[in-house]
């Protein structure tokens, strides 16, 4: 009994044994089939990627961006400049308030101004005129000339809401009439009328002589004079007149009109400087 226990054991071992190794080599057959399935998939696989015909890829179309419109910026205003004065009110003639002096605008712009100058006594027996032209900077203008006797003058002209002020000075004077005015022209010329003039007394011969010869006045420099005996001369005679007191006594003069006139005279030796003899 014990005998055929050991020989079922021995069996059973057997049996076992034999199961095992039937189930293994059942496992790895299922394995081996397997992979063999996978193998032949994949290989199946690539053999139909690499016979996949070629097809040209589609241009993906490039879409041009619109542009993002932009808002019209409005136009700041320029503000216009408004000119200083209106050239077209100032042509023409241009009188002062004392009837002397005469203006004639010929030329007018923003930019420049010309204009003809002349200036008289009162009796109009003397005359100096000028042409000038000057630059124009905002509604003024500012010049320098030299007129008809020699008299060098500087001034300014303003122009405003159509009235025309003139200033003009003559700082050394070399004519009895030299430029000289100060006002608001105006375009109603002023007549002038003369004023009265005394009846000169007849000079006697020896002054006839001299007025014409070394001197004026002979004995200006020892008596006074008499108002009928200036009365006779002019403006221009008379300024020389006067010079010829201080010429007596050597003094240099610096107008050029008064130095020739003098140095023309025979008694006249200019020795004493303006300056220290006025002083």
């Amino acid at each position: 009994m014990r005998r055929k226990r050991e020989i079922l054991k021995i069996l059973l071992c057997v049996l076992t044994a034999v199961f095992i190794m039937v189930s293994a080599a059942a496992l790895l057959l299922v394995g081996l089939r397997t992979s063999a399935q996978k193998e032949q998939k994949k290989q199946e696989a690539l053999e139909a990627l690499e016979n996949r015909p070629t097809v040209a890829p589609t241009l993906a179309v490039s879409v041009t961006p619109s542009p993002t419109p932009r808002p019209t910026a409005t136009p700041t205003p320029i503000p216009t400049v408004v000119a200083a004065f209106n050239p077209d009110d100032f042509w023409n003639e241009w009188y002062s308030t004392d009837g002397t002096v005469t203006m004639n605008i010929y030329n007018i712009s923003l930019d420049t101004v010309s204009f003809s100058f002349s200036q008289t006594d009162r009796n109009q027996t003397q005359t100096v005129t000028a042409d000038v032209t000057a630059e124009v900077a905002g509604n003024a203008a500012k010049f320098y000339f030299s007129d008809s006797a020699g008299n060098s003058s500087s001034g300014n002209l303003i122009f405003d809401n159509g009235q025309l002020y003139v200033k003009i000075v003559t700082s050394e004077p070399v004519s009895a009439v030299f430029p000289s005015v100060d006002c608001i022209m105006s375009r109603n010329q002023v007549q002038l009328v003369p004023d009265p003039t005394a009846t000169p007394t007849p000079m006697p011969q020896n002054q006839q002589i001299s007025q014409t010869g070394e001197y004026f006045f002979p004995e200006s420099n020892s008596r006074y004079l008499t108002d009928d005996e200036v009365s006779v001369y002019s403006s221009a005679q008379l300024e020389l007149a006067k010079n010829e007191i201080y010429a007596r006594h050597g003094r240099i003069f610096v107008t050029q009109s008064i130095v020739d006139y003098f140095n023309s005279k025979s008694w006249y030796q200019g020795t004493v400087d303006p300056d220290t003899f006025d002083a």
